[in-house]
């Protein structure tokens, strides 16, 4: 037995009031004289002085009904036999962003952030839904809603856990930003699904640095009622000291130096720390270890001096810190590519300014990368240097001279003839073999380029539309180039008239590309236009794999910058090449069209900062914050208030204070007829 409103128990404390009553004898008020008494002597009534309960019966009935209307008012009901079932709430739909960035890698952080999810995991019914993602510089659906919905319900929490148990951060920055808006895709697909009475909840367990990018989900549409939590997790360690590269002095001829960045973050003492210089292949070291000491908000510049004779890769160590995922900085020596350019042409073209050789020489003069050394064949030779791996043709080819020539392309040379008199096209067609390839004169001699295939690798530079105007550029030519039905080239430019302008076709290893018209600024403007040289450049790059790339980058740039399809990567310490993209810092060597360099990956830096983000950098964004950095739930309060709301709903079915009601009116009933029947028989014995 149990009771819904206990205070009204308070009530039967009125029985007091029957009692006193009792209690109290009533004195005589009324006296008649009559002439038989009046010789009698008076005698008054003796008074006791014990109290004497008058009618106890009836007092017992009348506290008896006290009683139980305070106990009908307290709503009792019944629930030793009757099974309380639970309230049946929406399901709730739960979407789990964990961060696996390279800073959950400090200590204690990854355990306390996989405890937590499991934590959460744990407190779902069978009927709720879950989906887990992680957040990195990428964002990755671990388990969807639907695989979630697939598992036996009685084997969800085990082979979530065997997941996250298995999982490991990255050494990748971080990208909530990106992360959340799969979240919301996640919970849009419920709303896609007719499941909108489920509670939609993101939960975050991040350690929230304030370098973490959350700017892209400003604006974002929120489900209707959904809510966000963020998770805090904190590391051993209050804070941290990492290392990020800053570049070089000097140039290659002169003694280089290491500038190496130090920055601390978060709640550091002042701590002494050493900075070393490694030789990594060997191990050795280069130079004497320097101390440094670091303070909480240092941001520091170092020179590190590299020996004369060392060519690298380089490791450099700090030591001292009690967060070491951070402590190791990888350099690879900036090598510049090398092309030996072969110019098969006049050598006095290429000091004469009205000769396109002239500007193709003063234009790879300059060049950084690659390196461009202009050799130029003897016109009695009539043979391309062997070891050039860029051929520019700039005159007829006998047959001979052809066949070296296509030798050499099929070989992996990269080959640039210049058409700039009709009397070459004999030859194009005799290094494609081919025939049928003719020149005819042009109704124009004012042209401009017209359709440009931006997707070639040497006008991709100019996809951009604010650089795509070629109309500017004038030329001035008298013939056409006609190429036959079937040919192995293709036309990556063309005139306005649609006459051929740049062709290319694939030879073997190499690749041969044909201008047709005339560079001398005489005949055209495009050797003097401010989209030459880098056209140029990118034409020639192709020689040695491409564009310029990075000796050194962090990990979030190994799949947008380095990796293509023809990547290959070889670890320091390992023997074999893998077409698999690395996962973690360290020097490799990188294998691509041909050419093979070091490249140093390296943490990124923002990586190493720990100041958190403010909650008003959230609210800002507009996001439907919960208790935010909320600690891990209890449902202490949930039980309770279940309880409750079930002692409801059977007192309400039970009714038992109905019952009272009327038993408290039939004892009234009874008390008023035994009351006025000892009324009645002491009125009877007064008289």
């Amino acid at each position: 037995m149990n009771v819904l409103s206990p205070w009204f128990l308070a009530g039967a404390a009125l029985i007091v009031g029957p009692i006193l009553f009792h209690l109290i004898k009533r004195a005589t008020k009324d006296r008649i004289r009559f002439s038989a008494t009046q010789f009698l002597k008076e005698s008054p009534p003796k008074l006791q002085r014990k109290s004497h309960i008058q009618n106890p019966w009836l007092l017992l009935l009348r506290c008896f009904i006290i009683a139980l209307l305070a106990f009908a008012f307290a709503r009792p009901f019944l629930d030793s036999n009757i099974p309380i079932t639970p309230s049946v709430s929406p399901p709730n739909a739960l979407v789990i962003v964990l961060d696996t960035s390279a800073s959950m890698r400090r200590e204690g952080a990854w355990q306390t952030a996989i405890q937590r999810t499991i934590d959460q995991i744990e407190n779902l019914e069978s009927q709720d839904r879950l989906s887990i993602i992680s957040a990195s510089n990428t964002a990755r659906p671990l388990i969807s809603f639907d695989r979630w919905k697939e598992w036996p319900p009685n084997e969800r929490t085990t082979l979530t856990a065997n997941l996250l148990n298995a999982l490991e951060p990255s050494w990748q920055s971080t990208r909530l930003d990106e992360a959340l808006g799969l979240a919301l895709a996640e919970l849009e697909q419920l709303t896609d699904n007719s499941e909108t009475d489920a509670n939609k909840r993101i939960l975050v367990v991040s350690d929230f640095q304030k370098s973490s990018k959350i700017a892209g989900i400003a604006g974002r549409k929120w489900p209707k009622d959904s809510i966000l939590e963020l998770a805090s997790i904190q590391g051993a360690q209050p804070g941290n000291t990492g290392l990020r590269w800053l570049g070089w002095t000097g140039d290659e001829s002169a003694k280089r130096s290491m500038r190496i960045g130090i920055q601390s973050s978060g709640q550091l003492e002042a701590t002494e720390h050493t900075l070393s210089l490694f030789d990594a292949r060997s191990g050795i070291a280069l130079s004497e270890p320097i101390t440094v000491y670091s303070s909480p908000g240092d941001d520091r510049m170092l020179l590190l001096d590299i020996p004369k004779d060392a060519e690298g890769p380089f490791k450099v160590e700090l030591t001292g810190d009690a967060e070491p995922f951070d402590n190791t900085l990888f350099v690879t020596q900036e090598a510049p590519r090398s092309i030996s350019l072969n110019y098969y042409g006049l050598e006095e073209n290429a000091d004469n300014p009205k000769q396109a050789a002239f500007y193709l020489k003063r234009a790879t003069a300059g060049w950084s990368d690659p390196l461009v050394t202009f050799d130029i064949s003897s016109k009695s030779t009539n043979l391309p240097i062997p070891s050039s791996n860029v051929i520019v043709i700039d005159s007829e080819l006998d047959r001979a001279s052809a066949e070296a020539v296509r030798s050499r392309i099929e070989s992996g040379s990269n080959a640039l003839m210049l058409i700039s008199d009709p009397s070459r096209i004999e030859s194009l067609g005799t290094l494609l073999n081919e025939t049928d390839w003719s020149t005819s004169a042009s109704d124009r001699d004012d042209s401009r380029l017209g359709s440009i295939d931006f997707q070639h690798p040497a006008f991709v530079l100019f996809a951009d539309p604010r650089f795509s105007d070629f109309s500017r550029i004038r030329f001035w030519h008298t013939f056409a180039a006609n190429y036959p039905d079937e040919t192995i080239a293709s036309v990556i430019a063309s005139y306005d008239d649609g006459a051929p302008a740049l062709i290319e076709a694939t030879l073997g290893e190499g690749t041969l590309t044909a201008w047709v018209g005339d560079w001398a600024p005489q005949k055209s403007q495009w050797a003097l236009s401010t989209k030459f040289v880098p056209w140029l450049q990118r034409l020639f790059e192709q020689a040695v794999g491409g564009p310029d790339q990075p000796n050194m980058a962090e990990m979030d740039e190994v799949a947008t910058i380095l990796a293509s399809n023809q990547s290959q990567w070889k670890a320091i310490e390992t023997n074999a090449f893998s077409n698999a993209n690395p996962t973690e810092p360290g020097l490799y060597r990188l294998q691509t069209n041909r050419a093979e360099r070091w490249v140093a990956l390296n943490t990124p830096i923002e990586e190493s900062e720990w100041d958190t983000h403010p909650i008003e950098d959230w609210e800002k964004l507009g996001t439907p914050l919960d208790n935010p950095f909320a600690k891990p739930e209890t449902t202490d309060t949930d039980e309770s208030d279940s309880r409750f709301e079930n002692s409801i709903e059977l007192e309400s079915q039970q009714q038992l204070w109905r019952w009272m009601i009327i038993a408290v009116a039939a004892m009234l009933a009874i008390e008023s007829l035994i009351a006025k029947r000892l009324q009645t028989r002491k009125d009877g014995i007064a008289a």
